[in-house]
């Protein structure tokens, strides 16, 4: 027999049991039946799992959100740096993309004509200056805007190597001009005070009417009109003064007028175009011609 309270075996003829002294037969803790554990629908679960069900319910959900949120503000700052820098290339691009173009065409035709001179291979300004018509008094020529041509004109032709003039102010002028189409020139005026010289290189080019370039008082029909430009290279003014501000030359060192030469009686008078007062109260200028010696 098996006791209910102990859970030994002993001899069925024994009334008791020999080692917890239980009555034979008597019914114990053994041989009871489980007890059913009836739980209330809702209610929490047995203690191992209520223990996990309660630390999740008391976390609290900010914290389960706060993972997903990190992430989330770093990629957002990652964003912002990204349009930070598009903004800084597109500013920088709009700001130096002229310069830098500029730069690049400079350099580029700078190459051109490097290479065009090595090559011996003629551009396009070699090409219109090959075109051009060299000027030829009493000579006639016809005006088309669609294929226009240069007339290029040698100074010394029009004024005939040296040429002066007496300004009202009483100042002597004089123009002395090498032979050629940018010969050389040497300008020297006299104004009752010092000596002004000035020495360059000329270029004259020949103004068709139909170019509106002329005076009332100089008509094409008795004077031919040509834009004249003095480059100078070097001056000074009474062995090294100061030089007045009657002589100065514009921005890029040059001198600019207007010619007119009546080609039949060989009359050269000079305007101004700088507007400086170089010929003092004198609108235009009348050159004589002298004679080389």
């Amino acid at each position: 027999m098996k006791c209910q309270h102990c859970g030994i075996n002993f001899d069925d003829s024994e009334r008791e049991c020999p080692i917890c002294g239980a009555r034979a037969g008597s019914k114990g803790r053994l041989g009871a039946e489980p007890k059913r554990v009836i739980r209330a629908r809702g209610t929490a679960p047995e203690r191992e799992s209520r223990v996990e069900y309660q630390s999740a319910k008391a976390r609290p959900a900010g914290r389960r959100a706060r993972t997903s949120a990190k992430p989330i503000q770093e990629n957002r700052k990652k964003n912002n740096g990204r349009v930070i820098i598009v903004v800084i290339i597109i500013f920088v691009l709009v700001n130096l993309l002229p310069s830098i173009i500029s730069v690049v065409s400079e350099v580029w035709d700078n190459f051109t004509y490097s290479f065009d001179s090595l090559t011996g291979s003629s551009d396009a300004y070699t090409d219109t200056y090959d075109d051009d018509l060299v000027y030829v008094p009493g000579e006639d020529y016809s005006y088309d805007p669609d294929n226009y041509r240069f007339v290029r004109a040698d100074l010394q032709t029009l004024t005939g190597g040296r040429a002066a003039a007496e300004l009202a102010d009483g100042s002597t002028l004089e123009l002395e001009v090498e032979p050629g189409e940018m010969g050389d020139y040497v300008l020297t005026v006299q104004d009752g005070t010092g000596t002004y010289t000035e020495n360059g290189y000329t270029w004259c080019s020949y103004n068709y009417p139909e170019e509106l370039s002329y005076d009332e008082n100089f008509p094409p029909d008795q004077y031919d009109c040509f834009t004249l430009s003095l480059s100078a290279e070097a001056y000074f003014y009474s062995d090294g003064s100061a030089v007045p501000e009657r002589y100065a030359l514009d921005e890029y060192g040059e001198r600019w007028f207007l010619l007119y030469y009546a080609s039949e009686s060989g009359v050269v008078v000079l305007e101004d175009l700088n507007g400086s007062p170089l010929f003092e109260a004198d609108e235009y200028v009348a050159l004589a011609t002298l004679e080389n010696g």
